[in-house]
């Protein structure tokens, strides 16, 4: 029988060229199919970029009515919540049906106005925060308490202020002080859980001028304007005299219960507001007077919340708004 056995050592004439062969058409295939997977993914991402972008653009353009309505009824709550307050703080139940008329006369025109284009608009008072009021309005008077005590409590137990703002006459600020806290110079601590901010004033060669003490570092804020021989410190506005004090912002920035005291309040003439977000029945307020003289507490809205509908042939908006103002 022929032996059919390759010899050792020999290979077939050929045999390498085709190995090679068959790895290169491999490698070919194997890049078309991934330029191929490339071109689609590359489609489909552009098909979807293209798409939401139209879709963000019909939908910003259908919602602008509503967007603006929205915002037409924010401004509007804060107003209203200021204008009830100014008129009617006789009781929380006063306050709040005076709220509901005012926004509803407002809704009762704006909505009109909107029907006149086929829109239905919609605001409705759905929850309203019940606040207190502090104010002293007697300008001639210092910035002690009911009791003419110079350290004081003003309010405890609220969780948060707003509105605080003061205006003070120049001639009754202490002079040039070495020492804040040992020259009896005017402040005032706001204690909460965000920490301890104080606010001192005090008068220079050069003008009236506050301190900021936020937590140890303080910051120095010079008064704008004196108009009349008083100036004002407005705190959410963070502003003296008229002047930016970006230092006042965190003044009012609490967290957790709240306490304000004065301290020095013999030091200081002039008149205060701020509204805290509890009713007076659980609020601490022993230095104050329930009905005046100054300083007094009054019943008053701290804020509220709307509930805003917006309906065309193409839309169904509803949107929560909250109002407090500043």
């Amino acid at each position: 029988m022929a032996d059919v056995r390759r010899p050792s050592g020999r290979r077939p004439s050929g045999a390498g060229r085709s190995g090679g062969d068959d790895r290169a058409q491999l490698l070919l295939v194997g890049a078309l199919a991934l330029a191929v997977v490339f071109v689609a993914l590359a489609l489909l991402l552009n098909t979807a970029i293209y798409t939401g972008t139209l879709a963000t653009r019909d939908s910003g353009v259908e919602a602008t009515p509503a967007i603006e309505y929205v915002s037409a009824s924010r401004r509007a709550g804060v107003d209203a919540v200021a204008s009830v307050n100014r008129r009617n703080n006789t009781s929380a139940a006063e306050l709040n049906r005076a709220l509901n008329a005012t926004m509803g006369e407002w809704d009762d025109l704006a909505s009109s106005h909107r029907a006149v284009v086929g829109d239905a608009a919609d605001v409705d008072v759905t929850g309203v925060t019940n606040g207190t009021r502090i104010q002293q309005d007697d300008a001639g008077r210092n910035f002690t308490g009911g009791g003419s005590a110079d350290d004081w409590t003003v309010v405890s137990g609220g969780s948060n202020v707003r509105s605080m703002r003061f205006s003070v006459e120049e001639s009754t600020l202490t002079d040039d002080p070495a020492d804040l806290r040992a020259d009896d110079v005017f402040h005032v601590n706001v204690t909460s859980g965000a920490g301890t901010r104080s606010v001192f004033v005090y008068d220079t060669p050069t003008g009236p001028e506050i301190r900021v003490d936020d937590g140890g570092t303080e910051t120095i804020c010079v008064v704008g304007s004196v108009t009349s021989g008083t100036f004002s410190i407005d705190v959410p506005n963070e502003s003296v005299g008229g002047a930016p004090c970006p230092a006042l912002g965190p003044v009012d920035n609490t967290s957790g219960p709240v306490d304000i005291n004065y301290r020095d309040g013999g030091a200081a003439n002039g008149t205060y507001t701020m509204v805290v977000d509890e009713p007076p029945a659980v609020l601490s307020l022993s230095g104050l007077n329930d009905t005046g003289p100054s300083p007094y507490w009054t019943d008053a809205v701290y804020g509220a919340e709307l509930t805003v509908t917006y309906r065309t042939v193409e839309l169904d908006y509803e949107a929560t708004v909250e109002v407090v103002p500043e």
